[in-house]
């Protein structure tokens, strides 16, 4: 019997075998022939699915119910928003009071929920279409369970969880003890503060085992995050001598708790995902660890640095957590940023040559993560290739979602120092400033760089060689896209870039004043009307 060759195949067969390929395998099998090349074209599902790898998205449950052909529709319109020039429309304004001025808590934003704690006071506001998880809460570290004061307050809306920190205790500790309580947590429900019922203990002791007597301070090192079941605390435990750095890793549904020493002296720390996280040092080495399900993290990879850029604090920017199961399918998006497709943004915290470095994650998955021992990466063997670097001031409002970064110039910022497109005039002024979105997807930069039509530009791609004339060391290309729309700067406090909207605050009077945007196609020469 003569063996069936793959392209003899019924045209229905070959269909159904490339969509059962990952998406990265799929675009190369595509372009071997000019058979397989026509089955893709002649299929929806297909061209959907290399459509989402190439703007970087994963679908979620929410468009489960919607045919194939809405989804494509839904797809394009929403990669039309970012164009290179474009208006804001103001979709939701709001003022949130009453607020410090002088000591105003942390602003976040995720799913279109933006929540702050100041003293003590939970705030939480939807600024979605359907408005139903607005809260506020009132004295939170005053109620029985916690009466201590609040030291941290984070919230995951996905999952209508509320992680409440106290402030923890000075350790007064007479010989080595095991297992010494240094501080709780607490799992409340975001809609009503009350304990969260899919913890099997809702108020959660922190232990500590400590090798010597002593009088000790514990302080946290940052907010805690949270990424699915998974909830890392960093904390220092301080003494006469010195002070020592840990990590509590907590499964917050199943009530445990374990503590970690680090190696490193680090001053930044990022949660990848459940099963992973970075942390950078003072000596510019960014590691890779996995959490094993048992036992300390792994070391599994060192990326070092440029000399030129290593700082003696560092700051990430990234795109917030979206694992874990959807208690609230309403905040649901249709799409969502997929791991490979994001980047971190690197702030060093220096006066002296401050600078952003955006580093694509796919450098974080793959072959790092099964080597046995760990692996030093130099400079060379990854930096040129997967980041990009630019002066920065450090005034300026950073916020990462995606493969993209919002970047908000400050009244004072020089201009030649600025990853920006200097084409453009009237960057920043004492009575407006402009926001501009880059976007360092490779796969849509290909695309752009293949039909650019210089008469017609639809994409301003970008590198930093374009606009900066000092040492260049890295050059990936990018897109620059500015939103003309103009914004005060005065009191200007905090931006957050989300799929489809900016939000922008400011806070004056005792209050925190809130614009919720999205991106408007009109005429460059319009009149602006805000």
């Amino acid at each position: 019997m003569a063996a069936i060759g793959f392209l003899s195949l019924p045209a229905e067969l070959i269909y159904h075998i490339l969509f059962l390929l990952a998406p990265r395998d799929l675009c190369r099998c595509v372009t071997a022939c000019k058979t397989l090349r026509n089955a893709a074209q002649n299929s929806i599902h297909i061209q959907y699915k290399l459509e989402l790898y190439a703007q970087g998205f994963t679908e979620t449950g929410s468009l489960n119910s919607i045919s194939v052909d809405r989804k494509m529709s839904s797809l394009k319109r929403s990669v039309a928003l970012w164009r290179s020039v474009f208006y804001a429309s103001t979709v939701f304004e709001d003022a949130v009071f009453p607020i410090s001025n002088y000591s105003p808590g942390i602003q976040y934003m995720k799913c279109g929920i933006w929540w702050m704690c100041d003293n003590d006071n939970l705030f939480i506001r939807d600024y979605n279409t359907d408005v139903k998880h607005s809260h506020s809460f009132p004295r939170l570290g005053h109620e029985q369970s916690s009466p201590r004061p609040v030291r941290s307050t984070v919230l995951d809306p996905i999952q209508d969880l509320v992680v409440v920190v106290p402030f923890p205790a000075i350790c007064i500790v007479a010989g080595a003890e095991q297992n010494r309580h240094i501080f709780s947590v607490e799992f409340r429900l975001a809609s009503s503060l009350v304990p969260h019922p899919d913890s099997v203990d809702a108020f959660l002791k922190c232990r500590h085992s400590f090798e010597k007597s002593g009088l000790y301070y514990v302080n946290l090192m940052q907010e805690p995050v949270i990424c699915g079941d998974r909830i890392v605390v960093l904390y220092y435990t301080s003494d006469a001598v010195g002070s020592s750095l840990f990590m509590q890793v907590i499964s917050w549904k199943k009530g445990q708790a374990q503590s970690y020493p680090f190696r490193e002296d680090i001053t930044g720390f990022h949660l990848v995902d459940e099963q992973k996280f970075v942390v950078i040092d003072t000596q510019g080495v960014i590691t890779l660890y996995t959490l094993q399900e048992h036992g300390s993290p792994q070391r599994r990879a060192m990326y070092r640095l440029q000399e030129c850029v290593r700082a003696p604090f560092y700051q990430f920017h990234a795109t917030p957590s979206f694992h874990g199961a959807t208690t609230c399918p309403d905040l649901e998006s249709g799409y969502l940023p997929s791991l490979e497709s994001q980047i971190i943004v690197l702030e060093t915290l220096t006066n002296a040559w401050p600078v952003i470095l955006v580093i694509d994650m796919v450098i974080f998955s793959g072959k790092a993560l099964h080597s046995e021992t760990p692996t030093e990466i130099p400079w060379s063997e990854w930096g040129p290739q997967y980041t990009c670097c630019f002066r920065h001031n450090s005034s300026c409002q950073i916020s990462v979602f995606g493969s993209k970064i919002a970047y908000a110039l400050p009244r004072y910022a020089i201009p030649r120092a600025l990853p920006l497109d200097l084409a453009l005039e009237g960057l920043c002024t004492d009575t407006c400033f402009y926001v501009h979105i880059l976007d360092f997807n490779q796969r849509v930069i290909a695309r752009a760089e293949n039909i650019y039509d210089p008469d017609t530009p639809t994409r301003f791609i970008r590198k930093p060689s374009d606009h900066y004339h000092g040492p260049i060391i890295s050059n990936r290309p990018y897109i620059a896209t500015v939103c003309r729309t103009q914004f005060s700067p005065y009191c200007f406090a905090r931006l957050f870039l989300e799929h489809d909207r900016l939000t922008l605050t400011w806070l004056r009077d005792n209050a925190v004043h809130i614009q919720v945007v999205s991106p408007v196609q009109m005429d460059v020469n319009s009149d602006l009307v805000h």
